[in-house]
């Protein structure tokens, strides 16, 4: 018996061509080799054929060579061509892993072949390629040595190390990281649910009664009033005390909403406003006087309490529920905030000539005590932070920024542009001699393509993120309408029925404009000055946001109406496209400094603070 195989111990015709020794019972080792050892890696990596990559495929099986030496029986010519024909035969049939697990021939790695190490990541980049997945499981190669001799070569199937898995995914997933994380927290329409839809809808609704809550009065109280015994300005004040009582209470209810929670302050808000809507029809049963003056004044004050917590919480639900869209769906509550201050003197009128005094009140009350039974379902109950936020980030601090200012003002513009006319664009057509009909047809010129173009900027705001350029272009566009408006006396222009209609519809398009885009940046720029994604950030943006366009509401008819009695229709309108000059030409170089200190703009809704 021959002495045990040993690497020292081939003969020294295969000293300088290890690669020649082949075992005719193995694919890959020669007649010269026995026990094969796994050596240091990265030797003879570079002399791996195609054919050995091929065969380099895991394998759970075990073989163990023979201890004794044989001789070859052949010559090595004739030896190293049978080798060369059976792997050409092995290398066409292994044509996938599949095929590779079908050999009969267990796999051994051999002296010549590069260790396992350089094997596994071979092989892991071929079917990366071919596959587009990398393979669970690896093959390590363990020899055990008995007594000075070579034993069994056993190949182990075990799972990567924890380590390196988790850096191959971070690297596979670091190129769309970016992405999916934005594309995450836009929600889609297409992929809205059922109830989502109705939750829309249901916001919808909420802004639709609000406005038809506050206008539905103006064709027929101010006759029921005066036949009470109120006067002119006890009447103004039964109106403007709705704005002012909303003005007051938006910033409290916005900074208290997320320990109030924003569906109980809506269903609350819906349900308080149907009730007081029901109270307010039965004010025609009590005597004339005082008494039906202060009880019109308390219930409206009552109403607007209602009316504020829906309203305020509404924004806070939107923009929880639908990241990334809160622009669009602004829109859309603002597009049927429009429909109802358009329609909401219509429908108070028919209501009310067909039904009488309680009738319009009756109807709206009814639909808003089932709209907040609906809400309970359809609106979802989100977590409230838990954690309480110092003054500094609550509504005292976000007052501090700049920003938030600035858009205060430019909602506060907005509202009185919007509101002026309605105390005095009837007595300016008075010399037209139109009818009710035509004068009602003028007023739907502005609130109606106010309510049409809406949403067509929430969705400009969504998918361009343009919020800054839509400001500049409605405070430009309100210029325009209050100079021809009038027309301004600055021009010598006669006054032209046309020329205000094209005026009033420009209005229309102009608020849209101009009022859309600013929640969107209030919500930037409180974000950029550290605020959390949170319950209160939202209730604070949204009670400011509704307390600015109250508190314009107001101005607008009651120091717009006194400043047309003091100095007429065209210099009230020249004023206030002047108070719109001011105000562009402060954002336009707000922006403009803001931009060249800028210089890594964001994918983000950018905010007028670009930092």
């Amino acid at each position: 018996m021959s002495e045990p195989f040993s690497p020292t111990s081939l003969p020294p015709a295969f000293d300088e061509y290890p690669g020649s020794i082949v075992d005719e019972r193995s694919p890959l080792l020669g007649t010269f080799s026995a026990g094969s050892v796994v050596t240091d890696p990265g030797i003879f990596a570079s002399n791996l054929t195609r054919e050995e990559d091929l065969l380099a495929a895991p394998n759970t099986a075990t073989y163990v060579d023979d201890e004794e030496y044989r001789p070859p029986r052949r010559s090595p010519r004739r030896l190293n061509a049978a080798r060369r024909r059976k792997r050409f035969r092995n290398a066409r049939r292994a044509n996938s892993e599949s095929d590779l697990r079908k050999l009969r021939r267990p796999f051994i790695a051999s002296p010549f072949m590069p260790t396992v190490a350089t094997q596994t990541a071979i092989a892991d980049r071929r079917r990366a390629s071919a596959a587009g997945s990398n393979q669970q499981g690896r093959s390590v190669a363990s020899s055990s040595a008995t007594n000075g001799k070579y034993g069994a070569l056993q190949l182990k199937k075990s799972t990567p190390e924890e380590e390196d898995d988790e850096d191959e995914e971070e690297e596979d997933s670091s190129p769309d990281s970016s992405s999916t994380s934005e594309d995450s927290s836009v929600t889609r329409f297409s992929d809205l649910t059922g109830k989502q839809w109705a939750a829309v809808g249901m916001l919808a609704i909420a802004n639709l009664c609000s406005t038809v809550a506050f206008s539905c009065i103006a064709p027929f109280y101010p006759g029921e009033a005066q036949m009470k015994g109120l006067t002119t300005s006890e009447i103004g004040v039964i109106f403007g005390v709705f704005e002012l009582v909303m003005f007051v209470t938006t910033p409290i209810l916005g900074k208290y909403m997320a320990l109030l929670g924003s569906k109980k302050v809506f269903t609350f808000g819906i349900l308080f406003t149907g009730v007081t809507a029901i109270a307010f029809g039965l004010l025609n049963l009590l005597p004339e006087g005082r008494i039906f003056f202060w009880a019109s004044l308390g219930i409206r004050c009552a109403e607007a309490l209602g009316d504020a917590s829906f309203v305020t919480s509404s924004f806070v639900i939107s923009a929880k529920s639908f990241p990334g869209r809160i622009a669009t769906i602004v829109g859309i509550m603002e597009t049927f905030a429009g429909l109802g201050y358009t329609a909401g003197p219509v429908i108070g009128g028919v209501l009310y000539e067909y039904g009488g005094f309680q009738m319009p009140f009756f109807v709206l009350g009814v639909l808003l005590i089932l709209a907040s039974i609906l809400s309970i379902f359809l609106i979802e109950e989100f977590e409230d932070d838990e954690e309480e936020t110092d003054d500094e980030k609550g509504m005292l601090g976000m007052l501090k920024i700049p920003v938030i200012w600035i858009m205060v003002f430019a909602i506060i513009i907005c509202a009185i542009s919007l509101n002026f006319f309605d105390p005095t664009l009837a007595d300016h057509l008075a010399s037209f001699n139109l009818s009710t009909t035509l004068v009602g047809l003028m007023f739907l010129l502005c609130g109606g393509i106010y309510t049409a173009t809406a949403p067509i900027w929430g969705l400009l705001i969504d998918r361009w993120h343009c919020c800054n350029a839509l400001m500049v272009f409605g405070s430009t566009a309100t210029i325009f309408s209050m100079l021809l408006i009038g027309p301004s006396p600055i021009f010598n222009f006669e006054k032209n029925l046309i020329m205000i209609g094209i005026a009033l519809a420009i209005m229309g398009v102009a608020a849209g404009a101009l009022y859309i885009p600013t929640f969107q940046n209030c919500l930037d720029a409180v974000k950029e000055y550290g605020y959390d994604d949170s319950f209160k950030t939202y209730g604070c943006v949204s009670g400011v946001f509704q307390s600015a366009f109250a508190l314009g509401a107001f101005i607008g008819p009651t120091l717009g109406g006194m400043s047309v009695e003091a100095i007429g229709f065209p210099w009230t309108t020249t004023i206030i496209g002047f108070i719109n000059i001011v105000f562009v030409t402060f954002l336009s170089v707000y922006l403009t400094t803001k931009s060249k200190i800028c210089s890594t703009p964001t994918k983000e809704h950018r905010a007028i603070p670009q930092v």
